[in-house]
């Protein structure tokens, strides 16, 4: 049996300023950076202990994953399938009033969540490529592993892996702890998620 973390990034600079996020490579915000050192101090603490990190590539997802390696003397492993979807198209990184004026009828279709807009990734590629990146983890991982993502990759595991179709959402810096046993996924533990009522 090995214990997986699902982390999820800290505050980036997208989400104080009121920008589409998505593909944006933004950093940590100094706070995103506060809380992450706070939240690597949650997961030293955490037994069984990491010992390998996996991390999306992207700035916000790679920093947390680098503060919280610091801690445990582990180097963070980037995977390109472990980016946030590409949900915004050409309206990524533009704030929202920006896009408004540039691509009122993109922003429409964002806001009553239609299908893809131009340059956007769609929900079916998004999933199977982060189902097979963290089940390509999962399956190679001897050892008790923590991977640092986005939101979606939060809803994606469980939704699809875990089948809790009561999950909404995890918050900046949610811990989510899963028990691998002969190749079953069980929720051991979870901080930080928010379920339907």
């Amino acid at each position: 049996m090995k214990t997986i973390y699902l982390v999820r990034h800290g505050e980036a600079l997208d989400d104080i300023e009121d920008r589409y996020g998505g593909w944006s490579d933004d950093p940590l915000t100094e706070k995103g950076r506060e809380t992450a050192e706070q939240l690597a101090g949650k997961i030293i603490r955490l037994s069984p202990k990491p010992t390998k990190i996996y991390s999306s590539p992207f700035k916000r997802a790679f920093e947390t994953a680098e503060i919280i390696g610091d801690k445990l003397g582990l180097k963070p492993v980037s995977v390109g399938n472990l980016k946030e979807r590409n949900r915004y198209g050409i309206l990524t990184s533009m704030t929202k009033t920006e896009a408004k004026t540039a691509y009122p009828q993109m922003v429409q279709q964002v806001e009553n969540y239609m299908e893809t807009i131009q340059g956007a990734e769609t929900y079916e590629h998004y999933r199977d490529r982060v189902l097979r990146a963290v089940n390509e983890i999962v399956k190679e991982s001897k050892e008790n592993t923590l991977i640092v993502c986005h939101g979606g990759t939060f809803r994606i595991v469980m939704w699809k892996l875990l089948r809790k179709p009561d999950y909404e959402r995890a918050d900046l810096n949610a811990i989510l702890t899963i028990e691998e046993n002969n190749g079953r996924l069980a929720l051991k533990n979870s901080e930080g998620l928010i379920f339907k009522s």
